[in-house]
């Protein structure tokens, strides 16, 4: 039968200690109406044989404990905490002081000094009783059977007044939680997404499935799944299928669409890590560009997030070899009939074929993350603007395109004509 342990009362101690001296009590009794145990009031009987009522003093009183941080030190994590950090989460607080500060200190004892400053932590919020919660998806066994892929806009340069909402687009493999893949765009778009499949392929391999939420870049409306035009009757197509549907189907990756962002909780809970930690790399780092940041993700922060967060399986990864011209796959394509001059309408704008007799052809304009190409007769050839982009009322191109064209296209011309 398990002992049923009393709080320890002090009262009138000193009576019934002087009570087992005298034989008027037993250790039981004592030991069952003070709560300490027959042990600690052996000890305590020989002590007040010896220092009679010293004994009950305690010498550690109005002594300073070896382990107590300084208040100059709590005011500085309190200053730090203020100037540099304030919004953001403690945990992150406290992984910033040991690697960039030099003071190591626990999470409890960092957030117990914050707290009593009436600093509260960005992340606490109120639990709602009853809430329903959704079952969980368990880990798949091996690193390359399912990357989770999703792009979230958010307010990354607002420490330099920028409060534009900037897209970034990530992919996370699903057993080992780790990031395979970052990338940052004006707008969410098909060419961000290119961009983390092909640092997924380069870094890791080709995934077996693919999981993403229901957007126009990934599937098509159901109503509009049996809309095909002329054309694509002819080459025998049943239903219309995304850009992103085809490459998929050419890197032999199974598409699976979420229902609802639960569905993907892995990569939605990546996005609440990230934008909790990124916006302070950039402050701290000076990254105010997109430029900038893709280069920092792509360099640093992948590995920084991989090192605290991933995990490790004990089963053999199964990411595939891709395909040597597996880049080429990798692409919008938009089928065109060049006129008599080689040039084709797209966008709204008018380019150029760079190909000898390239009239009245129907070629292959191939956009990909990083500059345009026309596909004529299996050989790729370089495509040449005719007309200046324009911002204005009937604008057809979308910004990742224009940004594309503006990168890679029109600059490359400068550098050839100066």
């Amino acid at each position: 039968m398990r002992t049923v342990k009393h709080p320890k009362n002090k009262e009138n101690f000193e009576f019934y200690i002087k009570g087992l001296q005298d034989g008027n009590f037993t250790l039981k009794q004592v030991a069952f109406i003070t709560g300490y145990s027959t042990r600690q009031l052996t000890n305590i009987k020989k002590k007040y044989a010896k220092q009679g009522a010293k004994a009950f003093e305690n010498r550690h009183k109005g002594m300073k404990p070896k382990n107590r941080i300084p208040n100059n030190i709590k005011r500085q994590i309190v200053n730090i905490y203020k100037t540099e950090f304030l919004g953001f989460n403690f945990h992150f607080f406290v992984k910033a002081l040991d690697e960039f500060y030099d003071l190591h200190y626990s999470y409890k004892t960092v957030y117990n000094i914050l707290t009593k400053n009436g600093i509260v932590s960005s992340e606490k919020r109120k639990v709602k009783k009853n809430k329903p919660v959704h079952r969980p998806r368990y880990r798949r066994e091996r690193a390359g059977e399912l990357v989770q892929i999703d792009a979230t806009p958010y307010q990354w340069f607002e420490w330099c007044g920028d409060t534009t909402y900037y897209a970034l687009h990530g992919a996370i493999e699903d057993a080992e939680g780790c990031i395979t893949g970052l990338c940052m765009t004006e707008n969410e778009c098909s060419y961000g997404y290119y961009d983390i499949l092909e640092q997924t392929i380069d870094n890791h391999g080709v995934m077996l499935e693919l999981y993403s939420d229901r957007s126009a870049i990934f599937c098509v409306n159901p109503k509009d799944k049996d809309k095909l035009s002329t054309h694509e009757q002819l080459k025998g197509i049943h239903e219309k299928r995304t850009q992103w549907q085809r490459i998929l189907d050419e890197l032999q990756i199974k598409q699976i669409l979420a229902w609802s962002p639960q569905a993907k909780g892995r990569v939605e809970r990546m996005w609440r890590t990230i934008q909790g930690r990124l916006p302070w790399y950039f402050k701290r780092y000076k990254i105010k560009t997109i430029e900038a940041a893709n280069a920092f993700l792509k360099k640093n922060f992948i590995k920084i997030f991989n090192d605290e967060f991933a995990i490790k399986r004990e089963k053999k990864a199964i990411w595939r070899e891709p395909q040597k011209n597996y880049k080429e796959l990798v692409c919008s394509k938009f089928e065109r009939t060049t006129n008599n001059s080689g040039v084709i309408s797209f966008q709204g704008y008018k380019f150029q074929i760079e190909a000898p007799h390239c009239a009245k052809k129907t070629i292959e304009i191939c956009v990909y993350k990083d500059g345009i190409k026309a596909l004529v007769d299996g050989v790729y050839r370089s495509v040449k603007l005719l007309e200046d982009l324009t911002d204005g009322i009937g604008e057809q191109m979308s910004t990742s395109l224009k940004n594309i064209i503006y990168q890679y296209m029109l600059t490359d011309a400068k550098k050839i004509s100066a």
